[in-house]
């Protein structure tokens, strides 16, 4: 069965709105990069992962690896940037952070175990990123927290570049748990008056 020329009109602005579409989507790099946050106590433990060929002063053999070599040589700076673009607040700033490993991964990703140190129990935490200033305008990071037993997970961009995180607030898990501890007082209570 043949097409004849009057479909192949009928489906041209369809074809050429698809093509370009494509051709817009594959000229555009888009970044992205990630960290869990998990609190325990007074220290919010971060793991972040970046994309290292991002950054035009970490490769300098221009090969698309990164080596350790040049990873050591620029980790300062790697951190610094992170430090400047990726600021937690509890609401008052940490004591310290602190860089307790960082490895390579896929060749040309950097996976950064950072340790936020604050002066007292964290409760509440306000997570900012400016990491688009960083990698370009297009950048999302994709922020995962574990807060008393629940996850959650939020994407921050230029457009939306803060979120406050508090383990105080009402969760479903929170509520189940609650109308859960509720129901096993009131059944315990019908048991003891049944004796």
């Amino acid at each position: 069965m043949g097409v004849g020329p009057h479909a192949i009109r009928k489906c041209w602005p369809a074809a050429a709105l698809t093509i370009s579409l494509c051709a817009i989507v594959s000229g555009h790099d888009f970044s992205q990069s990630e960290s869990t946050l998990t609190i325990d106590g007074p220290s919010v433990k971060a793991r972040l992962n970046l994309n290292l060929l991002e950054l035009p002063y970490v490769d300098t053999s221009r090969n698309g690896v990164v080596s350790y070599e040049e990873l050591d040589a620029a980790i300062e700076r790697v951190f610094g940037a992170v430090k400047q673009h990726y600021v937690l607040g509890a609401p008052d700033p940490p004591l310290r952070a602190l860089v307790e490993r960082s490895e390579i991964i896929e060749d040309h990703v950097l996976q950064m175990d950072v340790r936020y140190d604050f002066s007292h129990e964290v409760g509440e935490l306000d997570v900012t990123s400016t990491l688009d200033a960083l990698f370009g305008p297009t950048h999302q990071h994709f922020l995962t927290a574990r807060l008393a037993g629940e996850t959650s997970r939020t994407v921050l961009d230029a457009a939306n570049g803060r979120v406050h995180l508090d383990r105080s607030r009402v969760t479903p898990g929170r509520i189940a748990a609650m109308i859960g501890a509720v129901l096993g007082i009131a059944l315990l209570a019908w048991l003891r008056r049944r004796r």
